[in-house]
């Protein structure tokens, strides 16, 4: 299995805490998106045609496309990749851009899931977060989409100051009781260079603690798990068949390729080796056709990565698998790389050996995990 990203780099605005590769502007050139997509499979012979299992649409705002916009890109995709996305495809949208007209063509498109750019209900929290969607907004997208069949993931962040625990409680019953079968929760994270550190300085926001986001952090996942989803990722909660196909793709080292300003790649190779492409950031650099950036992970060096990756689904690994797909690796390697997490009793030995997780209730702890692995 293999999956297919596309992504589309345009917004109406810049949401303060955001750096992500975007485009500032209300009516994105469709006709010249289409057209880098073309030149970028010109340059990439090896991709077109291929068949991939799922197709994830992300951003960005894709929903800013419109409806026609997005019906274009779909109809660009059935031409090149048709027999593609037959076990997933997705599409990210924002609240205030939906509506049945876009709901039509996603829905002829084939797309069977959306996810929902909502980050909360609270009207304090989204002026904070820079969000333009009203609450009411984002519950009607919820329904509407379900109406017409499609699963539904929301995004949740968590930790904006001022948050409270009643508020994070009522934002995942609103999702939930709207029809929501996917949640992904967020610690709102400032990066250098957004406008957040310089609203700081103007007085206008604070950044957040790191203690209060950890203590909202594992509320959602109380509140989430109590309304019956799993929490079967670090930052994702589900229903029974609504856990993201594409995206678990990503954590059990298939195939992936993406396609579209700063959009990222990765092939294994029967050693284990990884080849990481990474697509020029910027919509004009890559317009203009400037070179992606091209990494290879020796077998070594992959099965780190793929260790720490892997452990981001809560089930565990199977050892195995993990073996399959990395053989260079000894059980006394692995003994050896997960030695500290596991005498700090952040992971464990599951099924006799043969599995390997971080351990209950120590999902908190994954970044520390994958600093003691990639040492």
């Amino acid at each position: 299995m293999s999956g297919l990203y596309v992504h589309v780099p345009f917004c109406a605005r810049a949401c303060p805490y955001c750096d992500f590769d975007f485009e500032v502007g209300r009516r994105p050139d469709v006709d010249a998106f289409i057209a880098g997509l073309d030149a970028e499979l010109a340059r990439r012979p090896e991709v077109g045609g291929r068949r991939f299992s799922t197709i994830y649409v992300g951003g960005g705002t894709p929903s800013l496309l419109g409806a026609a916009g997005l019906a274009a890109l779909f109809a660009w995709l059935k031409r090149h990749f048709s027999q593609s996305g037959g076990r997933e495809r997705t599409v990210e949208l924002n609240p205030e851009h939906c509506d049945e007209a876009l709901f039509d063509e996603l829905v002829d498109a084939g797309v069977d899931r959306i996810s929902l750019g909502i980050q909360t209900f609270d009207p304090a929290g989204l002026r904070q977060l820079g969000r333009v969607h009203e609450p009411d907004e984002a519950s009607a997208a919820i329904v509407a989409a379900r109406r017409r069949g499609l699963r539904v993931s929301g995004d949740l962040i968590v930790g904006w100051p001022g948050q409270t625990a009643a508020s994070l409680r009522r934002d995942v019953a609103r999702m939930v009781d709207a029809g929501v079968g996917h949640v992904s929760v967020y610690a709102l994270t400032i990066e250098a260079g957004t406008p957040w550190p310089k609203l700081v300085r103007r007085g206008l926001r604070v950044l957040p603690d790191a203690d209060a986001q950890a203590e909202m952090l594992a509320l959602a996942e109380r509140t989430l798990s109590a309304a019956g989803l799993r929490h079967y990722e670090v930052a994702s909660y589900t229903r029974e068949g609504e856990a993201s196909r594409h995206n678990l793709l990503y954590w059990t080292w298939q195939d992936y390729v993406g396609l579209g300003p700063s959009a990222a790649s990765a092939i294994y190779a029967a050693d284990g080796a990884v080849t990481r492409r990474s697509n020029p950031r910027g919509l004009a650099a890559w317009l203009a056709g400037e070179a992606a950036e091209i990494e290879r992970l020796d077998p070594e060096e992959a099965a780190r990565e793929g260790l720490w990756i892997g452990l981001r689904v809560l089930d565990g690994i199977d050892v195995a698998a993990y073996r399959r797909v990395f053989p260079g690796v000894t059980q006394a390697w692995l003994d050896a790389r997960i030695a500290a997490p596991l005498a700090r009793g952040n992971l464990e030995w599951t099924d006799e050996g043969r599995g390997l997780r971080v351990a209950p209730g120590r999902w908190l702890w994954h970044d520390d995990i994958g600093a003691s692995i990639l040492a």
